[in-house]
């Protein structure tokens, strides 16, 4: 009876795990009370094979066994790291746990360990081969004398194999088994029935694979009986815990005391030619023709913000450098390097825009040239008849980067992580491709975590380098709407509190790097992935262009209100955390119509509200907000930016005079374009200085926390 019950729960098991691997077609409900089965069942399955933990220690270990020990205990790690995971998001059987923070780090490692179970539960069942040919020649009847029906079977089980190699390749199985993607990759047109088939025939190859390397391993001779085979239990049980150790240091790769990590840069230069030939200037750089050009996006251009209205513009000539300003040069003329990567042929960056205009006039005078600007408190200068180098107007950095094309990138297609150095887990329209990805022309690709020398990829039309990613580049202009009235070399507006940086960085997004797309932050600050390109008159200008900071900067400080939105508990452990620290009052942004709590389902909410830029309605209001001077802003980081309830937020009150310090949740985007995101949207407020943290943060939160709210002088208990 007990073997009855054995073979049953394995039976059971088997039809699950197919099952349990496609959660896109049965639903998250049905895959979460087929994961509490499989867990039951797994439970029942060790119960019932308690002898063999009870001889877990004993007798002596052959490589054979060595080999099946390996790989029981790492199943056994795998399930329950599934089984944990699996609670923690839970939105339906485990619901009433209450579970909250580490929700992404929980779908992860789900992920993760999902696709591992389904080698591992194949490679037992491999180890059992023997026993299920046994049963399968009961069954079928096979004996010795009927061979050829033996190896017709042997020849289907080939067969299937192959068809799995192929399955394991098409579905890109190894993403998930390094850590490679965080989301799924599924082909929606693929037939229900072909999807199990591919599924099947990777059980099929992995068991086989562990059946035949298992029956080299007895080949093996056995060990003295003096020994008992200690080298072979010892790595029976070394290698999961060196499983183990390397999942959990590659799942802490993120710093843990800086939101900025200092990694190896990684120079992929490409000898491509660019598409025409280029003149340059005696000090490289390069002249671009002037003319006219459409500035901005159409409408129908996916991913396009509000503020990119199309209008036709007309630049001069002008010299521009076909590389960003690399540290070497930054500090060789400033004295220091504030980078946060380390590298010569690195970009500078963590730069503000007055730090750029101040390089500017110090290489100027270094060369013996006509200083450009004159900085006189809030106000700066522009001399146009200056010879000396200068940052781009916003339109003459468009007309540059395009290169006389039309489409989002100056490459003409989706641009891919092999022609620039971004966040490449995250092509152009990945939003709304997330989980079936045919409809992409670009597929997901490495990200570098990191700026790339200043010469890598293949230059543009006009022979520029990282015109797109690796770091955003500072140009002259205020932000504001575009002046259809001014549309001969355009300057911008005269006053305003944010200034225009262009062309995305390495930890963007795709659609954040296109040509027409507008990012903004105060003149004081600057960013990881922020740097500079020069450009120089190519003929004398004439007279002066007069700008005037309006932001009126004060230092945070008064009343304070902790404000955040928080979805899976990552930003509202953190909101609690600074509370705690600081006794100031707490707010939660809470929806009238919450999003769902199903992981799959909120992640295309949350895309198509930033598509269509919604305005979730927001169901309690901050009371007497007129009486904090500082509101401490929470979120998590979504699709490279604020949620949108953030986005409703700071459109219902008046944020004029007061200082925001925000601090986002995020899983390896650091603080993508939410930034420029609050920026836009409170352009009369105080940014102050910002916090990232890796999803709900580690053991050095409290202390982090502190140091950040010494650094915007906010005041603990």
């Amino acid at each position: 009876m007990k073997q009855a019950v054995k073979r049953i729960i394995d039976i059971a098991m088997i039809i699950l795990l197919p099952l349990l691997m496609a959660e896109i077609i049965i639903g998250q409900e049905i895959h979460e009370w087929l994961g509490t089965a499989m867990t039951v069942l797994f439970i029942a399955h060790h119960v019932l094979n308690f002898k063999w933990w009870k001889g877990f220690f004993k007798g002596s270990y052959t490589p054979s066994r060595a080999f099946g020990t390996a790989i029981d205990l790492l199943l056994l790690l795998d399930m329950l790291t599934l089984c944990v995971s699996g609670i923690m998001m839970s939105g339906f059987v485990f619901r009433f746990l209450y579970i909250s923070g580490n929700m992404i780090m929980a779908r992860q490692l789900h992920l993760f360990a999902s696709y591992w179970g389904l080698i591992l539960m194949s490679a037992h069942l491999g180890l059992h081969m023997q026993m299920l040919m046994s049963a399968g020649r009961k069954l079928f009847h096979l004996s010795e004398k009927n061979i050829a029906r033996a190896w017709t079977l042997r020849t289907i089980a080939v067969i299937f194999s192959a068809y799995g190699v192929y399955a394991f390749v098409i579905q890109q199985i190894p993403h998930y088994l390094f850590l490679q993607t965080h989301f799924v990759m599924f082909d929606e047109t693929k037939p229900t029935a072909v999807y199990f088939a591919e599924t099947a025939a990777m059980i099929i190859l992995f068991a086989f694979v562990a059946h035949y390397v298992n029956k080299l391993l007895k080949a093996i001779k056995r060990p003295q009986k003096n020994t008992k085979g200690y080298c072979w239990k010892a790595a029976a049980f070394a290698i999961p815990v060196l499983v183990f150790a390397l999942v959990a240091v590659k799942l802490n790769m993120p710093p843990k005391t800086s939101p900025w990590q200092n990694t190896t840069s990684q120079n992929t230069s490409s000898s491509s030619k660019p598409q025409q030939p280029v003149v340059t200037a005696d000090d490289g750089f390069v002249l671009i023709e002037g003319g006219s050009f459409e500035m901005g996006s159409p409408e129908d251009e996916p991913w396009r913000s509000a503020d990119e209205t199309q209008h036709t513009v007309t630049v001069s000539d002008f010299y521009i450098s076909p590389y960003e300003v690399k540290q070497s040069d930054y500090a060789a003329v400033m004295g220091s390097d504030p980078s946060n990567f380390d590298g010569d042929d690195l970009p500078v960056e963590n730069v503000s825009w007055l730090d750029a205009v101040a390089y500017c006039n110090a290489l100027s005078e270094k060369e013996n040239l006509t200083s450009v600007y004159t900085i006189d408190g809030e106000n700066v200068t522009w001399n146009r008849s200056a010879n000396g180098y200068r940052l781009p107007t916003e339109a003459e950095w468009e007309y540059a980067c395009r290169a006389k094309t039309t489409s989002p990138f100056n490459t003409e297609t989706s641009i891919s992580p092999e022609e620039s150095n971004y966040y490449g887990h995250y092509p152009y329209e990945i939003e709304d491709n997330y989980f079936s990805q045919d409809n992409l022309t670009t597929k997901p690709g490495e990200y570098r975590q990191t700026t790339v020398a200043v010469d890598s990829f293949s230059p543009n039309g006009y022979g520029l380098y990282n015109m797109h990613g690796n770091v955003s580049e500072w140009v002259w202009d205020y932000y504001g709407e575009y002046d259809s009235a001014n549309v001969t070399d355009p300057t911008g507006p005269e006053t305003g509190t944010r200034r225009v940086y262009r062309g995305g960085g390495w930890n963007d997004f795709a659609k954040n790097m296109r040509s027409a797309y507008r990012a903004a932050l105060p003149e004081d600050k600057g960013s990881f992935n922020l740097g500079i390109r020069l450009v120089r008159n190519a003929a004398n200008g004439s007279g002066n262009v007069v700008s005037k900071d309006t932001s009126g900067k004060t230092d945070s400080g008064g009343k304070v209100l902790i404000a955040f939105f928080s979805w899976g508990g990552n930003t509202k452990g953190i909101a609690q955390e600074i509370q705690s620290q600081t006794g100031a009052d707490i707010f939660e942004i809470e929806l009238v119509h919450p999003y769902s709590t199903d992981y799959n389902t909120v992640l295309d909410q949350a895309q198509h509200d930033q598509n269509i830029q919604a305005r979730p309605e927001i169901k309690n209001t901050v009371k007497n907000f007129e009486q904090y001077d500082t509101v401490i802003l929470g979120y998590p980081n979504w699709w490279a930016s604020i949620p949108m309830p953030i986005a409703s937020f700071l459109e219902e009150y008046d944020f004029s005079g007061k200082t925001i310090i925000p601090f986002c949740s995020h899983g390896g985007g650091r603080f993508g374009q939410s930034l420029t995101a609050i920026a836009k949207l409170a352009p009369n407020a105080v940014m102050g200085e910002p916090l990232s943290v890796h999803y709900s943060g580690d053991d050095d939160l409290p202390q982090d926390i502190a140091d950040w709210l010494d650094e915007n002088n906010i005041q603990s208990n």
